[in-house]
């Protein structure tokens, strides 16, 4: 059984009378002890993905299911008892974390609202140990978080996170604001936190040189819609859908290990206020064919774990390259 299980997910905004499809079918499973990222440009709805797998959004259709119950089945009280498995870690560390209320304290508020027959000195006690675990001191305890550099406000969002023990944290965009140092530090941290305790990550992110260190599979989020995912190593190394390949070429990435040639899309994102009835690259992909433009266009399996919902998936060498750098 899947830790989170995401099935035909789809959620629509309402904004200025119109509807907006932010998330439209995503179908997504993590596994226990593993880290599956979702990548995507801003708007893709990677996002608000993040948020139905955590609860805090109910999707309009579809199903999010977290050790095998709905999310959307759960009363208050359950809800709030399942928070105690089901974490997350924001993308601005300063801005999550309360700005009048001492590191101490706040590490601790999980525990005072899950584990509320802890006195104040085991509270104590476990908030100092999970403080040092971080890579932080005891005398951070007593500092507000305006004297903690980003680096050390995210890693007590983490630790905040995992002090009651989840099975599920979703990391969204959690080392963007930081410089390259911090982040490679964050990103060690997360990854011997995950080997210590078995957690699952949802990583939410844009940064695929990121994604390429710390995730198991990848899936690529375009309008909605996740267009191909996989093994990491095989996506970015191989990737078989166009989007995924114009996102790639834009990018210098360790992963990939050279600048890619330039993939160009044509024309503009459409607009997301319309429920695409085609394929979500129509009109911008290089290698289209009228069949791309006839209905709805079926995932197919082109390599072990290897999905892409592209009709001209194992075409998508034909795609050329204009001879300008990414």
């Amino acid at each position: 059984m899947s830790v989170l299980e995401l099935s035909d997910v789809r959620h629509v905004f309402r904004r200025g009378g119109k509807e907006v499809f932010a998330v439209n079918g995503v179908s997504l499973a993590v596994e226990q002890g593993e880290t599956v990222a979702v990548i995507g440009e801003s708007g893709s709805g990677k996002s608000t993905l993040g948020r139905i797998a955590l609860g805090l959004i109910t999707p309009t259709g579809g199903e999010a299911r977290f050790d095998g119950t709905a999310l959307s089945a759960l009363s208050k009280a359950d809800m709030r008892a399942t928070r105690a498995r089901l974490q997350v870690v924001f993308q601005e560390p300063y801005e999550s974390l309360n700005p009048r209320i001492k590191v101490g304290d706040i590490v601790a508020e999980p525990l005072v609202i899950h584990q509320p027959g802890l006195s104040r000195a085991q509270r104590r006690e476990r908030v100092v140990a999970m403080l040092e675990r971080v890579g932080l001191t005891a005398e951070h305890a007593d500092r507000l978080p305006r004297h903690l550099s980003g680096g050390q406000q995210q890693r007590i969002g983490i630790a905040r996170a995992i002090i009651t023990g989840p099975r599920l944290v979703v990391l969204d965009e959690p080392t963007s604001s930081l410089d390259v140092s911090v982040r490679a530090r964050v990103l060690d941290l997360l990854r011997d936190l995950q080997r210590e305790e078995g957690m699952s990550y949802l990583f939410i992110s844009h940064d695929l040189a990121t994604v390429g260190t710390i995730s198991d599979r990848v899936a690529v989020m375009y309008l909605g819609q996740i267009v191909e995912q996989g093994p990491t190593a095989e996506v970015l190394g191989n990737p078989r859908h166009p989007y995924t390949k114009a996102l790639l070429s834009a990018t210098l990435s360790a992963v990939v290990g050279e600048r890619q040639e330039h993939v160009p899309l044509r024309g503009e994102i459409p607009n997301p206020t319309r429920e695409p009835q085609v394929c979500v690259l129509s009109g911008r992909c290089p290698i289209e064919v009228p069949e791309c433009s006839s209905g709805p266009i079926a995932v197919r399996l082109v390599a072990d774990r290897h999905a892409v919902t592209c009709l001209r998936a194992e075409r998508s060498d034909e795609l050329l390259p204009t001879g300008e750098p990414g």
